[in-house]
């Protein structure tokens, strides 16, 4: 340990270890091993925290417990947040850190000009779209009651801090949201449709109990004509998009 190591958890991080409690830990991961699995999940999203933890278990000849997982969560989120702290401190130091610096320097085929180069009709081509299998269960506090109804429904309270200048923040989204929940390309004066009662599966009711249990429903994403990302907008509290 360091002289100036005054806590277990800075001690094992100047050892390159993660610790999964900042008081009391009881499990540790090396950088070197969260490196691994977060460059593995890039190249195979569907490559779960269970699967790495039991093969790390089988490593180690441990037994598999599900609460190992959950540790390695912990850890996992707390490697993406020093990452993210010090990506922004670097892009402090260059001065990389305006609002549209990265959505200008994103893709250097689409956003850069060269000298004498014609002027184009489109100056960049893009495609945006959204899915809703990326879904985020809302949980409530159970003991929170107001005027004798069921609790209210709500996130629990998290240190987590998203820096990267990539996904749009809550607050900037619902700047943009409109009263009520008018469809804006419907036609109001079109003919009705008359088929449009028979389909029970798709009613507003059902539709919006069934969406009501979700926080997040997906993510909204826009990408460069090359598939580098330029904007990505989490779908909060909505089925629509």
């Amino acid at each position: 340990m360091w002289a100036s190591d005054l806590f277990i958890t800075s001690a094992l991080m100047h050892q390159g270890v993660v610790p999964c409690s900042p008081i009391h830990p009881m499990a540790a991961v090396t950088i070197r091993v969260l490196e691994l699995f977060c460059i593995t999940q890039l190249h195979s999203p569907h490559f779960s925290i269970q699967a790495f933890v039991k093969t790390l278990c089988d490593l180690q000849g441990v037994i598999f417990q599900c609460y190992l997982s959950h540790q390695f969560s912990i850890m996992f989120d707390l490697y993406l947040q020093i990452h993210g702290h010090m990506d922004s401190i670097v892009s402090e130091v260059l001065q990389w850190d305006s609002e549209d610096w990265h959505l200008k320097h994103a893709c250097a085929a689409c956003t850069y000009k060269l000298t004498d180069e014609p002027e184009l009709k489109f100056k960049l081509l893009y495609a945006m779209d959204g899915n809703n299998s990326l879904k985020h269960t809302l949980w409530h506090l159970p003991d929170e009651t107001v005027d004798n109804y069921p609790p209210l429904l709500h996130d629990l309270p998290t240190g987590q801090i998203l820096t990267s200048s990539h996904y749009l923040c809550h607050e900037y989204v619902d700047r943009f949201a409109m009263a009520g929940s008018k469809d804006p390309i419907s036609n109001e004066d079109s003919d009705p449709n008359p088929c449009a009662g028979c389909w029970k599966n798709m009613g507003d009711a059902k539709t919006k109990k069934t969406w009501g249990v979700y926080d997040e429903t997906g993510i909204f994403m826009v990408v460069c004509c090359h598939g580098t990302s330029l904007l990505i907008a989490d779908v909060v509290q909505s089925g629509k998009w």
